[in-house]
Order: structure tokens, then C-alpha cells, then sequence
């Protein structure tokens, strides 16, 4: 189903069209006060101390700068959710879902992706998130209608491919991106930006 790239790319842009409408009927009523919510929860993170702090709601805490303040959150790719945290001046990209998993999530199977239960993408709280391996996040997805099909995931890279896609790796590229590698290798690109961050395949060098 939809493995016309003309169709996926309908559908991806349709995705992205009510992403941007549920994100600005969203940004109405974020609570960008520096209050707790009840029940909320901190945590430095990792590798961004004394810099931002992550709560379980999916809220980030910005202390980079001179004032304290609650950063607002963009929309990424696939509609869901992103932070751009600062580092000695270097901007780096990080999924809400993901940052929040990391951070309150136990994942004793070091599984490699991260799952909204309900298939609500903007809702980052942490009881609605859950490690799963990527067939059966791909699954849950088409279930939800979040994807209009699933994605191979079964094919296995070579250590020759992994190094190729990490030294070749261009982010939104359309001959080294992500999802163009993902055609290359006949593989899902979930499973291209685990190998770039090192999730899966940690063995290879």
C-alpha cells in the first residue's frame, strides 16, 4: 500500500499538514510558566547539565542563557515533537518523545525506539511512552494510522553499510539523508537514524 513515492510523499505531507495544525492549536495553551505542573518531575539532561532539565510532561527547562525559561517545542519530522538545545554554541536536534523516554523510562532490553501508547504524537508525558523494538513500533503505527504501511525492518546491515551511512550521513539530504538511505538499503529510516546515534549496531567502528 502507498509504495509509489509520489503517494508516500502525499501522504507524508498530510501528516505534516495536520502536525502543524494540531501544533498551533497546541501552542494556545502550553504551559510555558516556570510553575510545576502537578505531578511534574525533573531531570538534568544527560550531557546537557547546568543547561536544560527535562520534566516527565515532555517540558524542557532552558538554563543556558541569563533567565530561567520553559523552551518552546517545534515540530519535526514525522509530526512529532522536537527541542534544539545549545551547546558551546553547536545546535543539536532532539525528539521530545525520545529526551523524556531516556530520562524516565527504564529500558532493561535496551530497546531501540520509543512509542506512543495512544498514538498522540504531541503528548510526551511519560505514561503514554514505551520502549519497542521497530516492528512493532512500525505495526502500532499503521494500526493508529499514523503510517500508511509498514516499512521492511527485518533486513540486516552489513559493517560495511553501517560505516557507510555513518561517514556519509547528511541530515535532510536527498541522496544522504536519512530517508534516502532507507530506499538504499531497503531498510526503515528509523532504523538509519538508530545507526547514526549509535543506538543499534554499537559494536561497529
Amino acid at each position: 500500500m502507498y509504495k509509489d513515492k509520489e503517494k508516500r510523499k502525499a501522504w507524508r505531507d498530510k501528516v505534516m499538514q495536520k502536525a502543524k495544525l494540531a501544533y498551533a492549536a497546541l501552542m494556545l495553551f502550553y504551559p510555558f510558566t516556570l510553575e510545576d505542573l502537578p505531578g511534574e518531575k525533573w531531570k538534568w539532561v544527560k550531557g546537557y547539565k547546568k543547561h536544560y532539565q527535562i520534566s516527565n510532561f515532555g517540558r524542557l527547562k532552558s538554563f543556558a542563557y541569563k533567565s530561567t525559561h520553559i523552551l518552546r517545542p517545534h515540530v519535526g519530522r514525522g509530526g512529532y515533537l522536537r527541542f534544539t538545545l545549545n551547546k558551546k554554541g553547536k545546535p543539536k536536534h532532539f525528539f521530545v518523545h525520545v529526551l523524556v523516554a531516556k530520562m524516565f523510562i527504564p529500558n532493561p532490553k535496551n530497546l531501540p525506539e520509543v512509542n506512543h501508547k495512544f498514538g498522540v504524537k504531541f503528548d510526551n508525558y511519560f505514561e503514554n511512552l514505551e520502549w519497542t523494538t521497530t516492528s512493532e513500533n512500525q505495526k502500532h503505527a499503521v494500526k493508529m494510522g499514523l503510517r500508511a504501511y509498514a516499512k521492511p525492518y527485518n533486513v540486516k546491515l552489513t559493517d560495511e553499510q553501517v560505516r557507510y551511512i555513518r561517514e556519509n550521513y547528511i541530515p535532510r539530504d536527498s541522496k544522504y539523508g536519512a530517508l534516502a538511505m532507507s530506499r538504499q538499503f531497503n531498510v526503515s529510516d528509523a532504523c538509519i537514524r538508530n545507526v547514526i546515534h549509535g543506538i543499534t549496531y554499537k559494536n561497529v567502528e
